[in-house]
């Protein structure tokens, strides 16, 4: 995979946590190192993560990730330059130009729709949008509006996030995850994201005292951090005592093994403030199904592009706290069900959500290369079959109940 010399400039990069960042990093690392460099914001951490990487990372402080580009870009030599969310840092599009950047390509994902639907934000993209070579989108849900916002103003390629089949797996052992947190032999929901209001773990938490009343032994795993986390701990500890453990982030190497010890995946995702901030598409649910999990998932934005409604999982919708429990409470009473949603997601994963594909999408982007149709708006030969063979299975579920 050949690319030009081209510069990252990202506000999300490990070791912070989170799904852009999981998204930036995992096409990074895919990228030929000797033609890298990143700029990214400072982090606890980061000079440990940073000496362990094969090309070179930037780090600022309080995002002022732009200072000084025109030089760095001219020592690194760099034609070709990756903001890697565009909400807020589209706004220099014109400065990355002017710093001897010949071609920029802008990524996209749930928060920028917040920036189209509100009229003063939707004119600074607009106007910044001809500085792009090219903006990608993570998932067809997302495209429209992005196109009805900008028209022709640039290019619109598709740059899904994806899944690591080998990481995230079934088979793994989570007997320690559940011995470290007392979860007991029952069954237990995960949850894991960033936590903030968007995702619904209030929502969550509002109907899991329905679920607890009809499985007394279930346990609930929230892992995350974020602004909700103490009022979530709050409302855990009023409306379901000692029935959900809130660990906060947990070590990536760790991750794997809190899907390992769970049944059930939820992420009850909906629009909040009036529709300016929505899902962009869900990679912990890609990572429960690859884990061989069923899961739930809230509608909003693209997340509905994260499962197969009724086979590999159930889509609804969260703000109907009855329905959210009577979804969780029928697949915990149905456990041939879910593991045959949960055998349905592996295997859709596998055959459709692959970061190795992604990043020769965008390795083509920064080359000027003609990028192949969107795998995403049409399956492939391979996707097809799988998706084809998924529909052969009596649906698992019938979304309508939720």
């Amino acid at each position: 995979m050949d690319i030009p010399r081209t510069v990252v400039i990202t506000g999300h990069f490990p070791p912070e946590p989170g799904g852009v960042q999981t998204f930036t990093w995992e096409l990074v690392r895919r990228l030929p190192a000797d033609r890298l460099l990143v700029v990214a914001p400072a982090w606890p951490g980061d000079a440990r993560f940073d000496a362990g990487l094969d090309f070179p990372v930037v780090r600022r402080h309080a995002y002022l990730l732009f200072r000084g580009l025109r030089r760095l870009a001219a020592r690194h030599g760099a034609d070709v330059g990756w903001i890697t969310a565009a909400a807020p840092f589209a706004m220099y599009a014109p400065l990355v130009k002017m710093a001897g950047v010949h071609r920029l390509i802008g990524s996209t994902h749930g928060q920028e729709l917040g920036w189209f639907r509100c009229a003063p934000t939707r004119a600074a993209l607009r106007a910044v949008a001809p500085a792009f070579d090219a903006l990608t989108f993570l998932s067809m849900g997302t495209r429209g509006e992005i196109a009805a916002a900008l028209g022709d103003r640039t290019r619109l390629i598709q740059l899904a996030g994806a899944v690591d089949p080998v990481r995230f797996r079934p088979g793994l052992d989570g007997r320690a995850v559940r011995r470290r947190h007392g979860l007991g032999p029952g069954p237990v929901v995960l949850s894991v994201s960033r936590l903030v209001r968007r995702k619904g773990h209030d929502l969550l938490l509002d109907a899991w005292p329905d679920v607890v009343r009809r499985h007394p032994g279930a346990r609930l795993v929230i892992v995350g951090d974020g602004p909700m986390r103490t009022h979530l701990i709050d409302q855990a500890a009023r409306s379901a005592p000692g029935t959900v453990t809130i660990p906060g982030t947990v070590s990536a190497a760790d991750l794997p093994r809190y899907y390992a010890a769970a049944d059930v995946f939820v992420l009850p995702c909906h629009d909040t403030r009036g529709g300016l901030q929505v899902e962009g598409l869900g990679l912990s649910v890609l990572e429960a199904s690859a884990a061989g999990l069923p899961v739930v998932v809230g509608r909003s934005g693209g997340s509905p592009e994260s499962l197969i409604d009724g086979r590999t999982g159930v889509l609804v919708d969260a703000s109907r706290t009855d329905g959210l429990a009577g979804v969780l409470h029928d697949l915990l009473a149905d456990p041939a069900r879910a593991r045959l949603m949960g055998e349905n997601g592996r295997r859709w994963v596998c055959g459709k959500w692959s970061w190795d594909r992604a990043a020769a999408r965008l390795a083509a982007l920064l080359r000027g290369a003609p990028v192949p149709q969107e795998e995403h708006a049409e399956p492939s030969r391979e996707g097809q079959e799988l998706r084809d063979a998924v529909r052969g299975v009596e649906p698992a579920w019938d979304s309508r109940r939720a």
